[in-house]
């Protein structure tokens, strides 16, 4: 019994291994593919922490909306198609590759599977769009983006104190989820933007 009480022990320990450099190499090829893009506001943002998320909760800042604002602008006024494309999905695959290794984490949650999913048609959509405008419109798909007054907002979470714009403050994240978060802000910012958003 002892023999296989040990054996047990020693592959829990591999798999832990196993999984921890798994997501190591996933995380530096993610790192690799990133780019930080030349938003102004990414400079005015820092990555949260775990500790950040009091209870599980979290708040979009309005530098948060400047970020995908300017994201969704660049895309807008692209010179091609391609580069449009790339200035979309750059930051979408980096979220994706967070998801993953937070999967590692939280195999069974179906939240971070739903948000997979929606990445992966949000992918297939900017592939069919013909126009930098078609691309960027995608992107605020993605992103619950609306134009009011002039100016692009998230429904659900920015300026709620306006009288045109319903929904709470701030979204209820699990463990897992966190991590996916944090990941995403590690690779510069906006991969982490898309999965509060994606996420609440």
């Amino acid at each position: 019994m002892r023999i296989i009480g040990s054996t047990k022990s020693k592959v829990q320990r591999l798999l832990q291994a196993g999984l921890g450099a798994s997501a190591i190499v996933l995380l530096a090829t993610t790192l690799a593919a990133a780019s930080p893009g030349s938003e102004p506001s990414l400079s005015q943002v820092t990555a949260p922490s775990a500790k950040d998320f009091v209870n599980g909760n979290f708040t979009c800042t309005s530098q948060h909306f400047a970020i995908v604002n300017e994201r969704q602008q660049r895309i807008a006024n692209a010179p091609t198609v391609e580069e449009a494309r790339e200035l979309a999905l750059t930051p979408a695959r980096a979220a994706k590759h967070a998801l993953q290794v937070a999967t590692l984490v939280a195999p069974s949650s179906e939240k971070l599977t739903e948000a997979r999913a929606k990445l992966e048609t949000f992918e297939t959509r900017v592939q069919q769009s013909d126009t930098p405008a078609a691309v960027a419109g995608a992107f605020g798909q993605l992103l619950d983006l609306d134009l009011r007054n002039g100016n692009y907002v998230q429904l659900a979470d920015l300026n709620v104190r306006h009288g045109d714009v319903r929904g709470p403050g701030s979204c209820h994240y699990t463990t897992g989820e966190i991590i996916a978060i944090v990941i995403g802000f590690i690779l510069f910012i906006i991969p982490g933007i898309i999965l509060i958003i994606v996420l609440c």
